[in-house]
């Protein structure tokens, strides 16, 4: 085996045969004939198979002497790059060597942008936003509070605050608390004192009280306090009666008294059939006989809880005295005629 290159003559000649360069590189006849063909010997100064497989057996020698098995290829590898301690920095040193990092640094990898993203140096508009949901905590479009967004976005804050505009209530436009402070509602139920300096519009024509009932009566029938019963009670008041109390009156604009109701309860549902409403002050639709001039004294007649017109010179018991009427008529029958009541 003449002329053989030794072992650090192979390596050496490998490292440069098979670098980037050395792969396209042509063997001379003369490193074949004197050199490696002289060790496994050659065809007439040729190379043949056996030399070619001698060859690759050469190179697997090679790497088994510089690199033992697999794990130390990857000890190598983590060795240079440990893969539990993989960073942003590191990354990019590796990366920057082939020209794939411009423009990039180690912060941007880790998401950071710290400096990029701080408030001061950015400002966006609300037309930036057009999709997905942003919640209103502190205003909106030019608004600087909350009280400004609710107020741009026609909402009602659910605490304090003031709202400007008309608010209204169930359908159509005709139950509202307009800005001014005034209040259009159908009823209006309190479940406590209500305090007005004065109240207008009260088109009915008396004021009336609830007063415990003694027997069934109707509207127009004139009442009288039950003094056969040592509780109080009110019935349908006759010529009798000296105890007149007012009039069953079915147009009050007031209504006192009764038992309170609870939430859902229908107050006269509860109260009418324990309660006689009694008007105790203006002018009542009261049931009368016989005719009657404007001007003249009501009394009670033999009919429960009918009236008449005094006669001329007759004396009246002020006690028995209904009121008087503001309007008459030349009828006989019964009828309901309105009464001023108790007015002397």
């Amino acid at each position: 085996m003449a002329d053989a290159r030794s072992g650090a003559e192979l390596t050496d000649y490998s490292k440069v045969a098979f670098s980037v360069g050395g792969v396209r590189q042509e063997i001379s006849i003369d490193d074949w004939r004197n050199g490696w063909a002289a060790i496994v010997g050659g065809l007439n100064g040729k190379p043949t198979s056996q030399q070619f497989n001698m060859v690759f057996y050469i190179l697997s020698v090679l790497l088994n002497q510089n690199i033992s098995d697999v794990s130390a290829v990857k000890n190598t590898a983590n060795a240079a790059l440990p893969k539990e301690s993989f960073t942003a920095k590191q990354i990019v040193a590796l990366l920057s060597q082939y020209g794939l990092m411009s423009g990039c640094d180690a912060d941007m990898l880790d998401g950071k942008h710290a400096a990029a993203f701080a408030l001061s140096k950015h400002s966006h508009a609300a037309s930036d936003i057009t999709s997905g949901n942003l919640p209103i905590e502190r205003g909106g479009t030019g608004a600087g509070t909350a009280v400004d967004a609710c107020r741009a976005l026609g909402a009602m804050r659910n605490t304090g605050g003031t709202f400007t505009g008309t608010v209204y209530f169930a359908n159509g436009t005709a139950h509202y608390v307009g800005s001014a402070g005034d209040a259009h509602f159908k009823s209006l139920t309190a479940s406590e004192d209500i305090h007005a300096k004065r109240v207008f519009e009260a088109v009915y024509n008396d004021y009336a009280e609830l007063m415990p009932r003694g027997e069934q009566t109707d509207p127009g029938d004139i009442i009288a306090l039950d003094t056969n019963s040592q509780q109080e009670k009110y019935v349908k008041a006759t010529n009798l009666s000296s105890r007149i109390a007012g009039i069953h009156s079915d147009e009050y604009g007031m209504l006192i008294g009764g038992e309170q109701v609870n939430d859902g309860e229908d107050f006269l549902e509860k109260n009418l059939p324990l309660f006689i409403p009694v008007s105790l002050a203006g002018r009542v639709h009261t049931k009368v006989v016989g005719p009657v001039s404007t001007g003249d004294c009501i009394v009670l007649s033999h009919i429960p809880g009918v009236g008449r017109a005094a006669k001329p010179c007759e004396y009246i018991d002020p006690c028995k005295v209904v009121g008087y009427a503001v309007e008459g008529d030349n009828l006989t029958e019964q009828r309901r005629l309105k009464v001023r009541v108790r007015g002397a």
